[in-house]
């Protein structure tokens, strides 16, 4: 996860748009003072959920937005857009390159965006948790946060091992869990409360609910035997109607039988008349056709003599087309056999061609390789020369170093002669003395041992030789322990501190490594020279063989314009003979074309006088046939009229039978009206009475009922229960039910409120828990680091944190201590300007080697380092630049060319905030930088562009 860019229009001084891409490595951020280098810090601040207007150096959120100058008018909205790389998935969103984009208006509105989504500002705070990013993490350092860092309350500094320690988002959870602990707390006594003034309605209404119910039970029993009565009576009467229903059924369907037998009647007389009008129809048609045959034969005889005529006419036109073709043929074959004798000589010219330019490209081919040959070998030779200014540069370092470490060695060799009191002639004596009595030693041994052979070859007794033996050891062993006080008197004057000269780490053992170094660096020059030599020789061979491939070149080329003249000229005669041909063929084909047109006609013709013929024939044998067809219909025309009186005499017989039935069926429909009647009014009694519609029970009528009597009796005893009950509070049940449901509700609440607490309480502990061993590990990593980047960052001291509180971890300060080589532990306030930026790198730094942020933009942090501090920090930051992405705010030069790019903010137009960039280049071993235009370009001491306004 790295910043690939960011994008600003409207905030602050960037009142057009402005678009920063962002590299890899270092980046410097430069220009003058009040120019807006800082404004792009609070645009990244800002975008990413900066709520405080100090920290953004404003009076109130809208001071942001541009708001204008002499020669432009304010914004009415600011918006900065960040895109991030996630490729390595650093961030919980699946895409591999996410954008953020905050935007405000001048009412106050403000809008957030994740992916061109429209967020809360919440949701991009955790999008960032435990990440080493966000608005207050240690990837964005400042003065201002260094002065944090450094402030002499130890609170102030925890965010960055909480940061680092991934417990940003913990401590957010327990505070929201705590926030909901106190919440819980206030509604548990908001319940009780309630809950004690529901409990004193409960029992009285639950008195009276029970009241209310029984007399609900007996209105109900009352209300069922009123439905009994009126369903008893209902059924009498539907049960009768029924009965009079399927009389009148049986009757309608006889009279429907009746008037189906008249109506099939009518049917049939209409369908009878129908045939016999179609059959009058038939009769007129066929008359009318015979007409129209009659004048049709007469116009066929005259079509026939017509079509005789135009078939002589189209013979002698076919015949006059075929001549013409033939000769026109002739032609065309005489022209293609010139074609083609042209047509050779054009493919002879185009091998030839063929082969000149096979051997142009082989030529073209073996100077192009040549120029690339010696453009090849005179880029290593730059290169190679470059690399020996630059190693050469190196030996003069190296040698400059060598230089120096010898003075060391020579100074620190005084100093530590002077401390060890060493003295030349005092180590001479002594041992001498050494020496001597060891030569002494070395005598008496071979004396004792000859004195021993000899007392032995005398036969003296052993016990006497073993006598005079231990006298000799009493003698040496004295005689070695003198000798042991001497060689340690000659060891007093030895001088102790060569050993750390010429140790493997020692002055004397890096002097050597320096010289190792050059020799390797000289042998390195010097082979490098001969390598140039060798490759200058080549070019100038190479560069002769390029004019004999050009010379070459020229000659072919000659020859192929001779042979392009030869082929146009064959070219533009075969175009001739090509078009006269055309020309020729156009002529052929019209020729065919008519010949066979007239083929045609003659067919069409043919075929035309065949078909008009069969039209005759057909014709007479039609006229025949339909003489026959209108005999046969006046026949049919009389047998139906017959038909037709006899069917309506049919016809009056049913309908006088008809009518009897319709008088039947009348009677039965009064009688069963009056029953409807009846049963409406049972229907409309009852709801009159009783506000419900009887139709509600009608699925009863199908059950026994008792008899209405014995309803009727039952119906005056529940009257008399009901007037026993007294006053009854109809709204009772309800008020009890309202009430239960509200103590029910309060006692559940009160339950779960209770166990929520219990949740929360077990929630809190465990995150603390969790919490304070991330803390505690994540400190205890930072100390180690922060010593050792301490001591690399300063060149040697040792610096300490510690806990204020050990006790209460999750709150507790840290102190630091630092002690700068040379001076005592002290706390951060004794220490100078340099000394405590270096302190707060050093802690940043050591907080990266537990938990790096994908980036840091560090703002003026070098501005009170000197040119030796500068030297450490940026040692250290390339190692970090590996793995993460630095943008450095600076005005330091070294700084600037210890980074990879520049990214320049200028002010052309005053109060506007404009974006330039530059790169970082080598000419001749040295550093240079280069702007867009590959220009070299310089900077002074305010960082503003040499040779600009």
């Amino acid at each position: 996860m790295f910043l690939k860019s960011l994008e600003i229009y409207g905030f602050k001084s960037f009142a057009d748009k402005a678009n920063l891409e962002f590299s890899d490595g270092i980046t410097s951020l430069l220009g003058p003072n009040g120019c807006g280098k800082s404004n792009i810090v609070d645009a990244i601040k800002w975008v990413l959920g900066e709520q405080s207007t100090k920290t953004l150096r404003a009076g109130k959120m809208e001071d942001v937005i541009f708001n204008g100058t002499d020669t432009r008018k304010p914004l009415q909205v600011a918006e900065v857009s960040l895109t991030i790389s996630n490729e390595a998935g650093a961030l919980p969103l699946p895409d591999a390159e996410i954008e953020i984009k905050r935007r405000i208006f001048r009412s106050g509105e403000s809008e957030y965006y994740i992916n061109r989504n429209r967020v809360l500002l919440k949701n991009i705070r955790e999008l960032f948790f435990d990440t080493g990013v966000g608005k207050s993490a240690y990837s964005i350092l400042e003065q201002g946060k260094i002065d944090q860092i450094l402030s002499s309350r130890p609170e102030d500094r925890r965010y960055i091992f909480e940061e680092a320690a991934g417990i940003s988002r913990f401590k957010q959870q327990s505070i929201d869990a705590e926030r909901k602990l106190e919440k819980t707390d206030e509604n548990i006594l908001q319940v009780e409360t309630i809950l004690k003034e529901v409990r004193r309605s409960y029992e009285t209404k639950k008195n009276q609910a029970t009241k209310a119910s029984s007399y609900r039970e007996l209105k109900k029993e009352q209300f069922a035997l009123e439905v009994d009565i009126q369903l008893s009576t209902l059924k009498s009467y539907i049960l009768l109607r029924e009965s009079k229903q399927e009389q009148k059924e049986l009757t309608e369907k006889t009279l429907e039988e009746q008037s189906g037998s008249l109506s099939s009647c009518d049917t049939e007389i209409e369908e009878m008349q129908a045939k016999m009008r179609e059959m009058g129809t038939r009769r007129i048609a066929i008359q009318t056709e015979l007409q129209r045959l009659d004048e049709a034969q007469k116009g066929r005889n005259d079509k026939l003599d017509l079509l005789t005529q135009r078939f002589r006419d189209f013979c002698k036109q076919r015949d006059e087309a075929g001549a013409r073709s033939e000769s026109i043929l002739e032609r065309i074959q005489r022209d293609k056999d010139e074609i083609d004798e042209k047509l050779n000589a054009v493919a002879d010219i185009d091998d030839a061609f063929a082969q000149l330019s096979i051997e142009i490209e082989k030529n073209q081919k073996g100077l192009l390789s040549t120029q690339t040959l010696i453009e090849s070998q005179n880029q290593e030779i730059d290169q190679t020369e470059l690399l020996d200014v630059s190693l050469d540069d190196e030996l003069e370092e190296l040698a400059g170093k060598l230089k120096d470490l010898t003075d060391v060695i020579v100074i620190e060799l005084e100093e530590k002669l002077k401390q060890s009191g060493y003295n030349l002639e005092e180590k001479r004596a002594a041992l001498a003395l050494f020496e001597s009595k060891l030569k002494h030693i070395d005598a008496s041994l071979l004396e004792q041992s000859a004195f021993l052979e000899k007392l032995k070859t005398m036969g003296v007794p052993a016990l006497e030789v073993l006598s005079q033996q231990q006298k000799y050891q009493l003698g040496l062993q004295k005689a070695f322990s003198e000798l042991k006080e001497l060689f340690a008197s000659y060891q007093m004057h030895q001088a102790s501190f060569i050993d750390e000269l010429v140790a493997p780490q020692g002055i004397i053992s890096e002097k050597h490594r320096l010289e190792t170094q050059m020799g390797a660096k000289r042998l390195q020059v010097s082979r490098n020279r001969e390598r140039i030599s060798y490759l200058r020789e080549e070019n100038r061979k190479l560069s002769a063989s390029l004019e004999s491939y050009r010379l070459a070149i020229s000659d072919q080329k000659v020859a192929l314009n001779q042979l392009t003249g030869q082929k146009q000229s064959a070219k533009e005669w075969v175009a001739k003979l090509q078009l006269s041909v055309t020309e020729q063929q156009y002529q052929y084909s019209d020729a065919l074309k008519n010949s066979e047109n007239a083929q045609e006609r003659i067919y069409e013709t043919q075929e035309d006088i065949r078909d008009t013929e069969a039209e005759l024939k057909e014709m007479k044998a039609t006229v025949s046939m339909l003489n026959e067809d209108l005999k046969d219909i006046i026949s049919l025309i009389e047998e139906k009229g017959s038909e037709i009186r006899a069917k309506q005499e049919q016809k009056a017989s049913s309908y006088d039978r008809l009518q009897a039935l319709r008088g039947e069926s009348v009677k039965l429909g009064l009688q069963i009206e009056q029953l409807v009647s009846n049963i409406g009014g049972i229907y409309t009694t009852f709801f009159e009475n009783f506000g419900k519609s009887l139709k509600e029970y009608e699925s009863r009528l199908d059950e026994e009922i008792n008899d209405i009597p014995v309803l009727k009796t039952r119906l005056d005893e529940v009257r008399r229960k009901i007037e026993g009950l007294g006053y009854i509070n109809q709204m009772a049940e309800d008020e009890f039910a309202e009430v239960k449901e509200q103590y029910d509700f309060l006692t559940k609440q009160l339950d779960d409120l209770s166990k929520a607490k219990s949740d929360l309480d077990a929630v809190v502990l465990e995150i603390k828990t969790r919490s304070e061993q991330l803390f505690l590990a994540t400190y205890k990593k930072i100390s180690e680091n922060f010593q050792e980047m301490f001591r690399r960052l300063f060149g040697g001291g040792r610096a300490e944190l510690k806990l204020v509180d050990t006790e209460n971890v999750l709150q507790s300060g840290i102190d630091i201590l630092a002690q700068p080589p040379g001076k005592k532990l002290t706390h951060l306030s004794l220490l100078s300007g340099g000394e405590r930026s270096m302190t707060a790198v050093a802690l940043l730094f050591a907080t990266y080697l537990v938990k790096p942020s994908p980036f840091c933009i560090l703002d003026e942090i070098d501005a009170a380092l000197d040119d030796r501090n500068i030297g450490y920090f940026l040692s250290v930051l390339e190692d970090f630049a590996l793995k993460s992405q630095f943008i450095i705010i600076t005005h330091n030069k070294h700084t600037v060319m210890g980074s990879s790019t520049l990214l320049g903010v200028t002010q052309m137009e005053a109060g506007v905030s404009t974006m330039v960039s530059y790169r970082i280049g080598r000419i001749e071993g040295e550093a240079v930088i280069y702007n867009d235009d590959s220009q070299e370009v310089s900077f002074n001491a305010e960082g503003s562009v040499l040779g600009t306004p």
